[in-house]
């Protein structure tokens, strides 16, 4: 029984010596192939094309382009000339006005109830003027009848034998006195009345600017732009509380840079678009550049003050279907080259200021020097260095 077991264990470890042995023997040649990875293949290098671009004829048009907004021609600030509180406001935003049109007041009623005094008091001066006239007419009327009366009086005592010479004496002096009355009467009515009245007018006058300074008037028939008052409120004299415009005549304001505003110049036509509506062109021309590029901006008035470009709109507001307050992209045609040859920004390269393209001539590429004109945003007048047809390469 001892034996049996012995053998099969003998037997158990020589099977497992066996198959550890078969482990550590090496592989067959065939069996090497399929165990090893198969290599990736290396990608051949792909050599990047530069751009070519062939020389052309044609045109070359610089332009620039800036933004802008519809604006009345014609706006004006308007202010108090003094300081108040607010009793009434006539209009609101964006109504029409008419010249003259009171907009707001301050609080005015003792000014109003000194006005209508001072209007009675010019009355009154005037009426007691035009009655001191009309009797001074017809007292002169009167004393001029008995001048010519005495007068008359005198001749026929003179040409009467039967009169006494003290008798022709006595009519001469009364033409003496009538002619004294006429003469009196000929200085006119008393410069007092017309000194009253003088005064009269002027405290009416007074108190009218007194009270045209706590309103704001219309100066012109417009829209009201801006008005910001409330009834109550207190407002500060020479302070903008409004802004009235003329809508019937509408053109572009833009402020610039000055390096925009070189290149500009007045009567320079330009193209414009609507924000709202980019897809339609209409036209213009510059009507005034600030100082010192143009006339405007260099006087006192709130015109010649006025820094902004401003262009005229060649189109009416109903065919160009804008208005006040539209935002715009001008177009301004700055140098036009026509008939030359050119290339696209990108073909020329520069190195230390000097300007060059590579011309490829065949299978040669040369450098070639280059001497430009006109600029655009696409295409750049060549003047020296190249012909029409050749072939640039792009860096």
């Amino acid at each position: 029984m001892i034996r049996r077991q012995f053998v099969k264990a003998v037997s158990a470890i020589g099977a497992a010596l066996m198959l550890g042995g078969c482990a550590l023997m090496p592989a067959t040649r065939t069996e090497q192939s399929a165990a090893e990875a198969t290599p990736t293949p290396i990608p051949t290098a792909q050599i990047a094309l530069k751009p070519t671009y062939r020389v052309q004829q044609g045109e070359v048009i610089d332009t620039t382009t800036f933004s802008g907004r519809v604006s009345p021609q014609k706006e004006e600030a308007l202010y108090f000339r003094t300081d108040g509180r607010i009793r009434t406001v006539f209009f609101k935003r964006n109504e029409l006005v008419k010249q003259g049109d009171v907009i707001a007041e301050f609080e005015i009623d003792a000014l109003e109830r000194e006005l209508t005094a001072a209007d009675l008091e010019l009355e009154r001066a005037q009426v007691t003027l035009d009655e001191a006239m009309r009797n001074l007419e017809l007292d002169q009327r009167e004393a001029q009848t008995r001048l010519e009366r005495a007068q008359i009086m005198l001749d026929g005592a003179d040409r009467d034998p039967n009169v006494s010479r003290a008798g022709v004496e006595a009519y001469q002096k009364d033409v003496d006195l009538a002619q004294i009355e006429v003469d009196r009467l000929g200085v006119g009515v008393s410069p007092l009345l017309q000194n009253d009245l003088t005064r009269a007018r002027y405290a009416v006058e007074k108190l009218k600017q007194e009270i045209a300074e706590a309103q704001i008037i219309a100066p012109f028939d417009g829209i009201l732009l801006s008005l910001s008052l409330t009834p109550g409120q207190a407002v500060t004299g020479y302070q903008p509380v409004a802004s009235v415009a003329d809508d019937s005549a509408m053109e572009i304001s833009a402020d610039l840079l000055s390096n925009q505003l070189q290149l500009l110049a007045e009567a320079m036509p330009v193209t414009f678009v609507l924000s709202s509506r980019p897809g339609d062109t209409l036209h213009g021309v510059i009507r005034r550049l600030p100082y010192p590029y143009g006339s405007g901006g260099s006087g006192q008035t709130i015109e010649a003050k006025d820094k902004s470009t401003r262009i005229t709109i060649d189109e009416s507001a109903q065919t160009g279907n804008y208005a006040i307050g539209d935002l715009v992209r001008v177009t301004a045609e700055v140098e036009r080259a026509a008939d030359v040859l050119w290339l696209p920004p990108q073909a020329i390269r520069n190195f230390n200021g000097r300007l060059f393209v590579v011309v490829q001539d065949g299978d040669v590429q040369r450098r070639v020097d280059v001497r430009i004109g006109v600029e655009a945003e696409d295409r750049v007048e060549i003047l020296e260095g190249v012909e029409e047809d050749q072939v640039v390469v792009g860096p």
